[in-house]
Parts: structure tokens; C-alpha cells; sequence
């Protein structure tokens, strides 16, 4: 009788201490899914910001917070959890949030590479300085000289105050540019590689490269709800070169939107975007790098050049990159918009500046 009795008795404390705790929800979450990092405490910094924490009723105190990282820095998996003392004190109300992951991509795999640079040097003869470094004795501009030969050159270079150097002024016109003469439902104000530029400018399969360009949209700009692309990744070779494989586009919408659009294939699908309204009237800095790969990565950040506020990022580390039959991929800057709703547009001044192509693996 009386070790029944004990064992009823020791039933009921257990259950009076679970009534005793306290039910709350602890978390974790993150402003997004990738990050961009340069070194350790960059990304340190980075995921400072990006983690958000809720501790219910608790302390932050009476919480451990851990941060692990995959074997090769590609992903962190942020958890919180109540430390030893304080499992006795609280019940953790929702557990299916103690937990976030977030994909990792490193800037700079290699911290001294060596790259090509095109930077504006002043006015006067500005094809050819594009045409000397992107492939020099051919053809790497695509402008609409030809339809609209009485203004001239559709690309020149001037002096700007906010960088305090010279700069490229790409110009684009309703009427009456179009697509080199070749297509009239869109026009078109692009420099880039191609298959006449050196190899070192072409990307190449298991090949990483890093873009990098500054850019700014003027006060005002307006946007197709078709398409306004001012940089393209495309493939050359093979059945699905006339789609690019990354495309940075504007488009005109309610608001208006930046997209990062995607194809794996022939079908493009828009992967990242942001309102277009904190991308107006200011320079920005880019940076893309990618592995052109069947098992390829891609990141690209977009952040303003006076503070550095970083506005855009889109990071996968598992994606493909090189398609069937291609040879290499060419990048392309400008501006390239559809004409078929042309009463959304009007002539444009696209500034770019401080271009390059680096080869880092």
C-alpha cells in the first residue's frame, strides 16, 4: 500500500510542475533567404541584420542562439532554443519556428583576380574605346545609328559630379530608333562581348566570373509593361541561344518593379524583384557572379553607391547554368525595350560607368 501510495503521489507533482511553466513562442526568422558575403565579418555583420528573434515571455537571457554553417559556407541554419535552466520555467508554445536557413554565396572566391576594365575617359571617340577593350578590330556596339544617323553617336561619355569622373550616356528615342535596323517593334542601345572579343571576356563552361558595372536610371524613367532590359546574360550555341539565360529588366506595373528574370530553358521566370522607385535617380554599383555550370551558381547585389545600402540580392547555389550545344555566354549592358506600347515611354539617358569582367576559377 504504500508504494502505490508514493508512486500515485510522485504522478501528481510531475503533472503540478508542467502546470507551473510557462507556455510561449520563441523564434527565429530572416528578411531573406541569401546572402551575399565578401569575408567572416562581413557575413557576421550581414546576418546580424538579416536575423530577427522573438522571445515571448522569456529573457533573451534564457535563450541559446546558434548559427551553423554547411561544411563549405554555402548555407547557415540560425536556431534559438531555452538554455538548460529556463526548460523548466517555459514551454516552448510553437516549436515548428526555433529554425531558419539561409543560402550563402561568396563574392570573391578569389581575392586578387585579374580582370578587364572599361571606363570612360572623356569625350571624344567613345565606339572606340568600347570597341578597344570588348573586342578590339570588330564590333561589340549595337545602336541605333542607323535609323538615326542626324543625332550621331548614341553612346557618349561625360563628366559626372556624384562620381566626380567620366561616365557613359547611353541614349534611346521613341521615335525614330529601333533594332539596328533589323526589328521595328523594339529598339535597342547595347555594348558586349561576343564571339570576336577575347576568351578572357567570354564565360566558358565550369568557368566563375565576376560582372561588376555602376548604373543610373534618371529622374522620370519610364518602363514598357513589356520589357526595358539594361543587362543580359546570353548563351550563344545551340537550340536555346535567342533566349537569355539572366536578364536585369525595369517594368511598368502598379508600382513599377526591377526583375531578375531566369531561363533554364526557352520559358524566362522572374526570380527576384523589387519596387523600381529606390532605384531612380541614384548610382548603383552591381555585382554578378556566376558559375557557368550544369551544377552552376549565381548571385547578384545592387547597392548605392553613396552609402552602400545594398537595395537587391538574389543568391542560388544550385542552378543550372550552361545549356545544350552552347559554346560560351556574352554579357550584354544597355538599354533594349519593346516598342509596342510606346505611349508608356520617352527618350531616356541611361548613364553606366566602371564596367568589368574577371575570371575568378
Amino acid at each position: 500500500m504504500f508504494i502505490i501510495l508514493l508512486i500515485l503521489l510522485s504522478g501528481c507533482g510531475e503533472s503540478d510542475d508542467a502546470r507551473d511553466t510557462i507556455r510561449t513562442d520563441i523564434s527565429v526568422s530572416s528578411s531573406t533567404n541569401s546572402l551575399i558575403w565578401n569575408d567572416s565579418a562581413d557575413l557576421t555583420l550581414k546576418l546580424d541584420i538579416v536575423l530577427s528573434y522573438e522571445y515571448g515571455a522569456a529573457l533573451e537571457s534564457e535563450t541559446i542562439k546558434r548559427r551553423t554553417f554547411n561544411n563549405d559556407s554555402t548555407e547557415v541554419q540560425a536556431t534559438i532554443e531555452f538554455n538548460t535552466e529556463a526548460q523548466n520555467s517555459y514551454t516552448d508554445s510553437n516549436s515548428s519556428n526555433n529554425s531558419v536557413t539561409i543560402q550563402l554565396t561568396r563574392n570573391n572566391i578569389n581575392p586578387n583576380p585579374q580582370g578587364v576594365e572599361l571606363n570612360a575617359d572623356g569625350p571624344g571617340n567613345t565606339y572606340g574605346l568600347i570597341t578597344s577593350v570588348l573586342a578590339p578590330g570588330h564590333n561589340p556596339i549595337e545602336v541605333p545609328d542607323c535609323n538615326h544617323s542626324e543625332f550621331g553617336d548614341h553612346i557618349d561619355e561625360v563628366f559626372d559630379a556624384d562620381l566626380n569622373k567620366h561616365v557613359f550616356r547611353f541614349f534611346i528615342h521613341v521615335s525614330p530608333d529601333n533594332d539596328r535596323c533589323i526589328n521595328f517593334d523594339r529598339q535597342r542601345n547595347e555594348i558586349k562581348s561576343y564571339g570576336q572579343s577575347p576568351d578572357n571576356l567570354l564565360g566558358v563552361e565550369n568557368e566563375t566570373v565576376v560582372y561588376k558595372w555602376k548604373f543610373k536610371l534618371k529622374a522620370g524613367f519610364q518602363s514598357s509593361p513589356n520589357f526595358t532590359h539594361i543587362h543580359q546574360l546570353k548563351s550563344v550555341g545551340g537550340s536555346l541561344e535567342s533566349m537569355p539565360m539572366y536578364t536585369l529588366t525595369t517594368r511598368k506595373g502598379t508600382p513599377d518593379k526591377l526583375q531578375l528574370r531566369y531561363a533554364e530553358t526557352d520559358d524566362q521566370d522572374t526570380v527576384a524583384e523589387e519596387e523600381l522607385a529606390p532605384f531612380i535617380d541614384t548610382w548603383l554599383e552591381v555585382t554578378e557572379t556566376i558559375k557557368y555550370s550544369t551544377s552552376g551558381t549565381y548571385s547578384i547585389e545592387i547597392k548605392r553607391t553613396d552609402d552602400g545600402m545594398v537595395l537587391f540580392q538574389y543568391a542560388n547555389s544550385s542552378i543550372i547554368n550552361w545549356r545544350p550545344g552552347g559554346s560560351f555566354v556574352r554579357p550584354k549592358w544597355g538599354i533594349y525595350r519593346s516598342l509596342i506600347n510606346d505611349q508608356d515611354l520617352r527618350d531616356e539617358e541611361v548613364l553606366f560607368a566602371d564596367f568589368s569582367i574577371t575570371e575568378i576559377e
